[in-house]
């Protein structure tokens, strides 16, 4: 890994603090450290350099925290910040046991690479997946955390802009006047780096695009598309 990559995280580190900084009170500066070579890792580290868990409020008292990892480093050209790996978990305070997880695995291959997996039980669909189980099916019908649901692959996937909104609007967790302006502005940057990722994978259709609208486009000598890979990836 190229001391350019260290450098480029260190800055993303520093957007993600002021943005999660601008939506929820009492959180702490976000930090990129080289702990899994060749990528580096970007969170949250306490004295020991472990992952810490941030404190979430309702009312100003403290009821549960979460959790935000990533590991990024640069893609195959060597010119953009790629995330390999992220995760996002909160917790209750009152029995120290997730209630849900977000994760993002570019190197999956058992499950879908982005996914919710959530830590709560239903009678009905347990009572459905003992049906599966019968049938001779690997499943766990009384572990709903087992599953994985998908959520639109590497780039369709939720941004932290998304996490951070739903902490905010479905759990009612205290936040800052204004977040909503911090939100929009980091989510715009997000999806604006999505979008350019999707046109490097995806040229030839772009260009087809920009055609229909009016655009005079000439495509280079050589060109390059990892489309497949994103059109087909679970």
């Amino acid at each position: 890994m190229s001391h350019g990559a260290l450098v480029a995280a260190k800055q993303f580190a520093a957007e993600l603090t002021e943005t999660v900084q601008a939506v929820l009170p009492n959180s702490p500066t976000f930090q990129a450290m080289l702990v899994s070579p060749p990528h580096v890792q970007i969170s949250v580290f306490d004295i020991h350099g472990k992952v810490a868990r941030l404190p979430l409020f309702i009312s100003g008292q403290h009821v549960a925290d979460w959790k935000l990892t990533m590991s990024v480093n640069f893609d195959s050209s060597g010119d953009y910040l790629k995330v390999i790996r992220s995760g996002f978990t909160l917790v209750a305070l009152a029995d120290k046991m997730p209630l849900v997880r977000y994760e993002f695995d570019d190197g999956m291959r058992t499950a879908p690479i982005a996914h919710w997996q959530f830590h709560a039980e239903r009678g009905a669909f347990s009572h459905l997946l003992g049906y599966a189980l019968a049938a001779g099916k690997r499943v766990t019908p009384h572990s709903l955390s087992s599953l994985h649901f998908p959520v639109g692959g590497a780039r369709m996937r939720p941004g932290v802009d998304d996490l951070l909104e739903f902490l905010v609007k479905e759990c009612a967790f205290d936040a800052i006047d204004g977040w909503g302006s911090a939100i929009g502005a980091s989510r715009a940057r997000y999806r604006t780096i999505q979008a350019r990722t999707i046109a490097r994978d995806m040229q030839a259709e772009v260009a087809d695009v920009l055609r229909e609208v009016g655009w005079t486009v000439t495509p280079p000598e050589t060109m390059s598309s990892s489309g497949e890979k994103f059109l087909s990836r679970w």
